[in-house]
């Protein structure tokens, strides 16, 4: 018996569902902000934010939106810049040249994984295990080019324990998640 209660919990626990907040402008028609740019996510680790970055610019292409190429932004704006400042009118009126109606910027702001040490008992011997508790948490806004005011916005944060679990596998259901609800 105690053996299925703790087979049971881990299951609920590591099955929790990611928690998602989105935002739409009332009355905005998406059809007219076609031409997108993914700008680099900001995050600790580089890589991650790149990744992140790519996957939303993967989501939008999905939906129709014509996503400018990483090389051909580049060329444009600096990124790190806007991840920095904002986006100022400089990189507004270098992005709208550029032929650019909304840029998506976001951040992952947590991504993290801690290790914990419990006890399975089976056949009445305790053995002992570890498991991850993962994290992740991103948010996403898409903003107008010709005035910087938010059309759409997505949060969201999702934690998950397993033997196995990663950060990158609980950050990857969080989007999954977010991807349903974007424009």
């Amino acid at each position: 018996m105690r053996k299925f209660v703790v087979i049971f919990l881990f299951l609920v626990i590591g099955c929790a569902t990611p928690q998602v907040s989105t935002y739409t402008k009332p009355y905005i028609d998406f059809s007219k902000y076609k031409r997108v740019a993914v700008i680099k996510f900001d995050c600790k680790e580089s890589t991650v934010g790149q990744e992140v970055s790519d996957r939303i610019a993967l989501s939008f292409m999905k939906k129709g939106y014509n996503v400018l190429e990483r090389s051909q932004l580049t060329s444009i704006i600096d990124e790190n810049a806007i991840m920095a400042a904002g986006l100022t009118e400089t990189n507004r009126s270098a992005l709208q040249l550029g032929g650019i109606e909304a840029v998506v910027v976001g951040s992952v702001t947590r991504y993290d994984c801690e290790q914990s040490k419990f006890a399975v008992f089976t056949g009445g011997t305790a053995i002992a295990a570890t498991r991850n508790l993962c994290h992740a948490s991103i948010s996403i806004k898409m903003l107008n080019i010709q005035n910087g005011e938010v059309l759409w916005a997505g949060q969201g944060s999702h934690s998950l324990k397993g033997k196995n679990m990663t950060s990158g596998s609980v950050l990857q259901k969080l989007i999954e998640k977010i991807e349903v609800q974007m424009p």
